[in-house]
């Protein structure tokens, strides 16, 4: 592989003014990206999205940029919750990758959380070799595949006996998220809220037994207490999605095996994966659907 000539960069807080720029860090970096490795050229976010994200991203974590000459090359961002670091941003401008920008403004990110307390680091990680083995390098290492299933699901008409929805309670879903991931994030349930995904609580024989997020046809996050609770969680996920007349996509943990036969067994199609990496297993992500690579 080659390398380039080094650059100099200024490794520093990003400021709210730098959000735009950042976001154009992204989509020249995930297309170029793509085209490496021959995938499809997926639509990216609209910008407001992406400009959303990265905006709450600033708020409630760690975010730094590399200024090369002005201009930003790079940019990192983890999200912090409780003992949690979550890696939901690392990408370098086409052209000035290789050239060893990148991994001083990653480690620059670590170790913020690492003094802010973080004890639980880990990455939704794309395919990209030097992408994985930087992370690998930084002591997180392969946990499971993250895969990801779309289509239009093949779901009885009525829901299932005995389960209903209701209007997502925020502090339940905490909770629940306390026993899934081993952590509570009220933040980005209000995020979620605010931007538009609609949220909610499922009852079984009048016990709350987990929730979900559907907005645009994608389920997740998600998360139920018991295993019994899965399919007709997701039934009742997916028939809200149909109901907007959306394909429906599952981003599906490789451990969670309900979630899995459930995408198999209703018509979905494995249309990509992903790999999580860390650097300690946590939580019961047997229970759980992430929303994504930018909050988990």
């Amino acid at each position: 592989m080659t390398h380039l000539p080094r650059i100099d960069a200024h490794i520093r807080p990003a400021q709210a003014a730098d959000l735009p720029a950042c976001v154009e860090v992204y989509n020249q970096s995930l297309s170029d990206m793509q085209a490496r490795h021959n995938f499809p050229q997926s639509p990216s976010y609209p910008f407001n999205e992406m400009l959303a994200l990265y905006q709450h991203i600033l708020e409630t974590g760690i975010f730094y940029v590399s200024e090369v000459d002005g201009r930003i090359g790079g940019i990192a961002c983890a999200i912090l919750r409780e003992r949690w670091w979550f890696l939901a941003g690392f990408w370098v401008r086409p052209g000035m990758q290789r050239s060893g920008l990148g991994r001083p403004l990653l480690r620059k990110v670590w170790q913020a959380g690492q003094q802010a307390g973080a004890s639980q680091f880990f990455v939704w990680s794309s395919v990209d070799l030097p992408a994985m083995a930087t992370y690998m390098k930084m002591g997180m290492l392969p946990g499971y595949q993250i895969l990801t299933f779309e289509g239009k699901a093949l779901l009885p008409p009525e829901p299932p006996a005995g389960y209903a929805l209701e209007p997502l309670d925020k502090d339940f879903a905490s909770r629940i998220d306390e026993c899934t991931l081993d952590t509570q994030r009220q933040v980005d349930h209000e995020f979620w809220s605010r931007t538009g995904a609609r949220g909610y609580q499922v009852r079984n024989q009048g016990e709350l037994i987990g929730y979900f997020y559907q907005a645009d046809g994608l389920i997740g996050p998600a998360a139920w207490i018991d295993p019994s609770h899965a399919i007709p969680l997701l039934t009742l996920a997916c028939q809200a999605a149909a109901l907007q007349g959306t394909t429906v996509r599952l981003r599906i943990p490789g451990m969670n095996h309900a979630a899995l036969h459930f995408a198999l067994g209703n018509g979905l199609q494995l249309i990509g994966y992903s790999h999580l990496l860390l650097t300690t297993p946590f939580g019961r992500l047997e229970h759980y659907l992430p929303s994504g690579p930018g909050l988990f």
